[in-house]
Formats: structure tokens, C-alpha cells, sequence
């Protein structure tokens, strides 16, 4: 098993040089270091820096390298270099880290080893449970944590593959950073970062950061633009409380991409995949618009003890429109597109789609020592609900034109459609967690967890019909042992299938169900 890292690796322009430099520091140290040692021999110390912490791990203050999970963070100034704007680009730093589903100008599903992460239940911000069934920004946060294998005692409910935090970017002194940066096609983003402490002795501190940018990607028909502004501050109360407050909101508009097919049953040879199939004089494009604050309070109980009560808030509305190829009538094939690359053409479009997420976490850390053995302890409870409140959309299987995998053909006129019913959930989920690292001795830890989740779920068409609900109690426990020579790791996964963000309508004439269907 691989050990965990965090990633700050220089630019590949920097590093030839860096390897030039330091061999020739080497090759002329050497001989003047044997000399003073008599030739009997050289002494060389490598000294690594101190690994961070991992925050969605429930122990931030233990460095990464030292946890018995596999696990990524990527910092800040990561992301920034290598001009990660988006979840999907995360996939170049970790090679267990790939895209599932990742259209231009929608929003990114990750799989972690081969499993997909479910964009309602596996994303945290700071900790705590957000829905990622929008476009997250990344301009205004310090690291990206990417917790990778079973997630059942991080998390009451998710998809196995694991857990992604955001960690939000917090005061830490005087900051000034600007950004102005050009891509080809006319791609322009321009942010800024500033940050300072003001009162005595620096009580109170603020951090900006705002982002514009102009999306042109390589993809045709599909320029748009996106904002974002944050601003966190804390206030150190007193030398034991601290008070931190926070919100971002963003808008994200350009028009999206569907996916490609099989053409009948051959693979379709290889096309410029600059197409964009969404190009018709009717398509709008996606806008998907977040508000998302939280606030929390840190008080030091004494010299081992610690209570935190830390609450969040998210607001996201959508409104997702796409010109949708789908299947073949001419052929009676529903998924896949014709031998001859046409394909069936209907109009999807969902306005004014409503997600909230509220949390709260209310937690106590500490340690003890009892019958020689040290405890690492967290116990806590995390409240969330979640609400998703839809309009009918448009999307009522009418065929609106035939197009093609060259992209060329044009649908002139959208015709009269009908609207069909949308999806409303409501969850609700309570948690009760506790875990201890206990350290055996210098060698060996025993990493215990136990979780217990009560869920409340409900779901009903926006026409009133299709109600239903249901209510489930589970516990997700888990024990770690790590040492030097070995680790072995057990875990009770508790998890949730994926869905896919849209549906495709039932086709006029056909013999077999018609399947969800991907952008």
C-alpha cells in the first residue's frame, strides 16, 4: 500500500534546473566535505517537510503521512500553477482519480478507484455536506482532499469510492495576489486574492477573493462567462475562542455538451472533437448560480480539550437547457444513433431547478491518558437536511428535427412542446460519530471508528403523483491498525448509488423502455 501524499511539485520548466543546480552543488561540496571528514566516509541528512493535516479525517492536526488512510491534498498554490479551474482537473494530480462523467461547461462527477462519487452525498466543504450538482469554484479555496477507499465512518451515506473536501481559503495575514491570465480562442480570467489583520494584536481578520473570468474552451459553441466572490473573516475573542465567518457566491453561464454514441452497431471512427453536437440557433445556455456561507465557533476548553460548533447553509439554482441527440427512430434503436450518423433530436430544458443543503456539526476533541494508553479522541453529532424543489420541464418526447455527428444540420424553429412532471426530494439525516486513535506505543495505533446515521428521505413528482418515503437506521464501524512494517485496514461501507442528472423522455413508438440516458 502506497503511503499518502500531498502534492506542490514544480513546474516542469523549473525542474531541469533545479536537478542541474543542485548536482553541481553536490559535485563541488563533495570533495571539500571527504576532505574535512578525514575520506572516511559522508554523512547526509534528508529532511522532508511536515505533511498536512487532513481535515475531512476528523484529525487535522495529525500530518497525512502519519494516518492510516489513502488520501490526496492538493494546496492552493497547486492548483493555481497548473491552472486547475474546475473538479475535473483534479484527475492529473492522482492516478486513482478519473473522470466519470466531465461535459464542457456542466458540472464534474469524479470516480475514485473505479467508483463514481455521488455528487449529492460524497462532497464536503470544510466538513461538512454540500451538492456538487453545480459548478464549484476553486478560486477561493486553500486545498482540495480527496479521501480515497470505504467512507462509511467519514460519512453516514455515500458511494464507496470515497470522500472530496474542499477546504475554504481562511484569514492568515497580509495577502496581496492578483491574477490576469489569456488563453487562445479569447479565454480571459482575472481574479485577485487579498487578505490582512486589523485590532490589536490582530483580533480581526479578512480574506477576498473574486474571479471573472471569459470561457472560450477548444469545444465550439460553447463561450461563456462565471463570477465568483468570497470573503471570509474570524475573530479571535479571546487567547481561547475564535469566532469564523464565511460566504461565496458564484454564476456560471455557457452553453453545454452532449455525449457522443455508437453509430448502429459500429464504433464511430474518429471526429474533431471540437464538435459541439448542442449548436443549434435555439439552444440556450446552462446557468447554475451558488450562494453558500457557514459560520463556526471554536472554544478551547483547556489545555487538551476542545468544542466546535460549526454550521453552513447552501443555495443553488439551475436552469440546465440542452439541444439532446437521442437515439434513432428510422431504425427503432433508442440507445444508440443511426448507421448513418443521424441521430433524433428533442429539446431538454429544466428552469429554475432549486437545491438546498443545511448542516450542522457540533463536536468536542480531545486527549486522555488512561492505563498508559494515550486517546486521540472526536465525538460529535452532524445534522443535515437537504431539499430539491423542480419545475416542470420541457421534455415531452416529441422528436423536434434529425441532426447528425457532423454537426451541420440545423433545426431552425423550436416547435410547441409540452411541459412533463420534474423530481422533488427532501432528506433529513442525523449522525452520531466517535473516533480514537489509540497509541499502543512508538510502533503501533489502533484507529477505532463508530458511526451511527438515521436517514429520513421523501420523494414526489411535481404534479403530485409518485410519492414516496422511507426511513433507515444504520451503523458504519470501522478499526484501523497501523504500524511501521504493516497496516491493515477494515471498514463497514454503507453506500448510495449514483444518478444521472437527466433523464430522457419516452420515445413515440417503441417496443423496449427507453434508458436514462447521459449528456
Amino acid at each position: 500500500m502506497t503511503s499518502p501524499s500531498s502534492f506542490s511539485p514544480p513546474s516542469p520548466s523549473v525542474r531541469p534546473a533545479r536537478i542541474a543546480l543542485a548536482a553541481a552543488l553536490v559535485a563541488g561540496a563533495l570533495p571539500s566535505a571527504m576532505a574535512q571528514a578525514g575520506g572516511t566516509g559522508l554523512d547526509v541528512t534528508v529532511t522532508a517537510p511536515r505533511s498536512p493535516g487532513l481535515a475531512i479525517g476528523g484529525f487535522a492536526d495529525v500530518p497525512l503521512n502519519r494516518l492510516p488512510v489513502q488520501a490526496t491534498s492538493i494546496p492552493a498554490e497547486v492548483l493555481k500553477d497548473s491552472g486547475s479551474g474546475r473538479l475535473a482537473d483534479l484527475t492529473r494530480f492522482d492516478a486513482g482519480v478519473s473522470d466519470a462523467y466531465n461535459s464542457v461547461n456542466y458540472w464534474d462527477i469524479l470516480s475514485v478507484r473505479g467508483y463514481a462519487l455521488d455528487n449529492k452525498y460524497n462532497v464536503r466543504r470544510d466538513g461538512l455536506p454540500i451538492s456538487a450538482e453545480t459548478r464549484l469554484p476553486l478560486d477561493n479555496k486553500a486545498a482540495v482532499e480527496i479521501l480515497k477507499g470505504t467512507s462509511g465512518i467519514q460519512a453516514g451515506t455515500s458511494a464507496p469510492g470515497g470522500l472530496l473536501n474542499l477546504v475554504v481559503k481562511r484569514p492568515e495575514g497580509r495577502i496581496r495576489s492578483g491574477t490576469v491570465g489569456v488563453a487562445s480562442r479569447g479565454g480571459v480570467l482575472t481574479s485577485v486574492d487579498l487578505g490582512d489583520r486589523f485590532g490589536a494584536d490582530g483580533a480581526v481578520g479578512l480574506r477576498l477573493n473574486a474571479a471573472a473570468e471569459r470561457i472560450a474552451p477548444p469545444l465550439r459553441d460553447a463561450r461563456g462567462e462565471r463570477h465568483l466572490f468570497a470573503l471570509a473573516t474570524d475573530w479571535r475573542l479571546s487567547a481561547d475562542t475564535l469566532l469564523e465567518a464565511e460566504f461565496e457566491t458564484s454564476r456560471f453561464a455557457a452553453p453545454s455538451q452532449p455525449g457522443f454514441s455508437l453509430l448502429g452497431n459500429a464504433l464511430p471512427a474518429p471526429v474533431d472533437p471540437r464538435i459541439n453536437l448542442n449548436n443549434q440557433p435555439w439552444s440556450q445556455p446552462v446557468v447554475m448560480r451558488g450562494d453558500t456561507g457557514s459560520l463556526r465557533w471554536t472554544q478551547r476548553l483547556n489545555a487538551d480539550w476542545r468544542f466546535t460548533a460549526h454550521g453552513g447553509v447552501q443555495r443553488l439554482k439551475t436552469d440546465d437547457r440542452l439541444a439532446f441527440p437521442f437515439g434513432c427512430s428510422a431504425e427503432n434503436n433508442y440507445d444508440r444513433y443511426c448507421s448513418d450518423g443521424t441521430y433524433d433530436l428533442y429539446a431538454f430544458r429544466s428552469d429554475n431547478e432549486r437545491r438546498r443543503t443545511t448542516a450542522a456539526q457540533f463536536s468536542l476533541d480531545g486527549r486522555m491518558t488512561t492505563g498508559g494508553l494515550e486517546h486521540r479522541l472526536s465525538t460529535g453529532v452532524l445534522l443535515s437536511r437537504f431539499t430539491q424543489r423542480m419545475e416542470p420541464r420541457l421534455d415531452d418526447g416529441t422528436v423536434v428535427g434529425s441532426g447528425n455527428v457532423s454537426g451541420t444540420a440545423i433545426v431552425p424553429v423550436l416547435p410547441a412542446l409540452g411541459l412533463v412532471p420534474n423530481t422533488e426530494r427532501t432528506e433529513k439525516s442525523t449522525e452520531l460519530f466517535l473516533r480514537d486513535a489509540l497509541k499502543v506505543n512508538d510502533q503501533w495505533t489502533a484507529w477505532l471508528g463508530l458511526r451511527h446515521t438515521r436517514l429520513d428521505r421523501s420523494s414526489v413528482r411535481t404534479d403530485g403523483t409518485r410519492a414516496t418515503d422511507y426511513a433507515q437506521s444504520f451503523t458504519t464501524p470501522g478499526w484501523r491498525w497501523a504500524g511501521r512494517r504493516r497496516r491493515v485496514i477494515w471498514c463497514t461501507p454503507v453506500g448510495a448509488k449514483a444518478s444521472n442528472p437527466r433523464s430522457r423522455p419516452t420515445a413515440p413508438v417503441t417496443s423496449t423502455p427507453v434508458s436514462r440516458w447521459p449528456r
